[in-house]
């Protein structure tokens, strides 16, 4: 297999001279520590999404040897990069994905089973969230930033507000009500943003960053993922009204 576009470049980068790579590692850092909470700056590799390197499955194996299901061709060339011991930015990279088409990816493909090992929870919140699978709630809940108990008492407080005629955003709540940190939502809802931007990198050229956004639809012939989603989903509703009916009895 050849070298990665990332490959090549952080090769590049890492023969700069100390005093360069200091200087760029002092801006970054001053850049960085604005907008990331340290959930994201002091993160273990294996943990942060960007960098995870998912491996192939039997299942997954299979399905890109026959491609028997017929997916869109997006999807067999992320299996095909996993194949090849890729991690998800070179992965990015190297098909001209933005991070958002690169976590549905990862969703649909972990939801099919086509991954050989568990994913860290952190990796799989990020990447749902950023797919849209979850919300800001769900997200932190499985990121295990909030309980389920400190969300329903948020949801609680939101149509209390709601009844009153005041609308105050879930996440506004969550700070106020002292859950989490306001960085902390900020850190998430910025990487979502920025996810939706195409990174275009070429050993000769200048990288360039656009925020042109495409349609990415996986168009898959089965509904496995949105049945998923959605069994998902009533399974939240029905512990939130769980522990409603638990508190008020």
């Amino acid at each position: 297999m050849s070298k990665s576009l990332y490959l090549g470049f952080m090769e590049k980068m890492l023969a700069f001279p100390l005093w360069i790579k200091q200087t760029i590692f002092l801006g970054l850092s001053k850049d960085l520590n604005n907008y990331l909470s340290d959930e994201f700056l002091d993160v273990e590799e294996g943990e942060l999404f960007h960098v995870y390197k998912p491996e192939l499955s039997e299942a997954g194996q299979n399905e890109l040897q026959t491609k028997a299901s017929k997916y869109d061709e997006s999807i067999y060339a992320f299996l095909n990069c996993c194949a090849n011991g890729m991690t998800l930015i070179e992965i990015a990279i190297e098909n001209n994905f933005t991070m958002e088409e690169v976590s549905k990816a990862f969703t649909f493909c972990k939801t099919s089973g086509f991954f050989s090992k568990d994913v860290p929870k952190l990796v799989a919140a990020i990447a749902g969230f950023i797919a849209g699978k979850y919300r800001t709630g769900e997200y932190l809940v499985r990121a295990g930033k909030m309980t389920i108990e400190q969300l329903d008492q948020v949801l609680n407080k939101q149509q209390e507000l709601n009844a009153e005629g005041k609308h105050v955003f879930i996440a506004e709540l969550m700070v106020q009500m002292g859950f989490v940190r306001d960085l902390d939502v900020k850190s998430i809802i910025f990487m979502k943003e920025e996810a939706g931007k195409r990174f275009s990198l070429n050993a000769d050229e200048v990288p360039s960053i656009t925020m042109e956004r495409e349609n990415f639809d996986i168009r898959v012939e089965n509904t496995k993922l949105k049945e998923e989603n959605e069994i998902l989903r009533q399974k939240m509703d029905a512990l939130l009204t769980f522990i409603k009916d638990h508190k008020e009895g």
